[in-house]
């Protein structure tokens, strides 16, 4: 099957028993496009935020171009992220072993928005609070990953992770909101409604489903897993899952309380 954003590329370069046989080159020359269309796009983007927002200091401003920047990319991604789990969810093999053209292509975006990302951050010197985590989580985010793109298996655990980002649609929102000094309003509430419900499904729930699928496979069928890969993967992969989701459980209840404080009326009349 062709890559349906690159359909003059091949997504694999030949197929057997089952598995996808990657062109390495192919990806990387994937992974360097997206990255240039991504950069330029964020450029303009960035050009463009201080006509919405003329005072926001300058620390703040690559940080503001990027909640703009996800208006599209978060909810692009997390639809190529929910399609392509449900197809790989059937089975051992698919789980382990195959590809799907939107699982490469949520990976590619992935890591190019990553790389984007952490250069530009580090060129237009972001400085926001918590900033250096962030670069910590796109450089172990690439090197996963761009692992399992390089690779060509375990696509279904990486693209599994990639559902939470469904619950950033609405956490962008929020950001969003305070950074254009809009007032709180019941759109801003039913947000907030909706960043707790999608945070505990995507986050709360997803994650330990994934630790606990990993484990079953393993267990059940060793010679066709943890056999098959390397001990980065068997160790990286689940370390990662149990750090994001150990952080989404700490971020979780000050979610519940700011959506409870806003339910009783209190501070739905603040600014954001």
């Amino acid at each position: 099957r062709d890559n349906p954003v690159f359909p003059h590329h091949s997504l694999c370069a030949y197929r057997r028993e089952g598995f996808f046989m990657q062109d390495r080159d192919a990806i990387t020359l994937e992974l360097i496009q997206w990255t240039a269309v991504m950069s330029l796009a964020y450029v303009v983007v960035w050009k463009l935020s201080s006509t919405l927002v003329e005072d926001i200091p300058p620390k703040y401003r690559a940080s503001f171009a990027d909640n703009l920047f996800n208006v599209v990319y978060i909810p692009v991604i997390s639809y190529l992220a929910i399609k392509s789990s449900i197809e790989l969810a059937s089975g051992v093999k698919s789980r382990w072993n195959d590809v799907t053209p939107e699982s490469h292509t949520f990976l590619v975006l992935y890591i190019s928005k990553n790389i984007m990302r952490t250069v530009s951050s580090l060129l237009l010197r972001d400085s926001k609070k918590g900033i250096w985590l962030i670069h910590v989580h796109h450089v172990i985010s690439i090197a996963c990953y761009g692992t399992g793109l390089y690779l060509g298996r375990m696509h279904f655990f990486g693209v599994l992770d990639g559902v939470c980002e469904f619950s950033v649609i609405f956490l962008n929102a929020k950001l969003l909101w305070r950074d254009l000094k809009w007032r709180q309003n019941s759109f801003y509430i039913l947000n907030a409604y909706g960043l707790v419900i999608s945070w505990f499904i995507t986050r709360i729930l997803v994650f330990p489903a994934w630790i606990f699928l990993f484990c079953q496979d393993i267990y059940n069928q060793p010679q066709r897993t943890k056999d098959t890969v390397t001990l980065f993967e068997l160790i990286m992969y689940p370390g990662t899952t149990i750090a994001i989701w150990a952080m989404s459980i700490k971020w979780f209840f000050p979610l519940v309380f700011e959506a409870y404080q806003l339910s009783v009326g209190k501070g739905a009349t603040k600014e954001s």
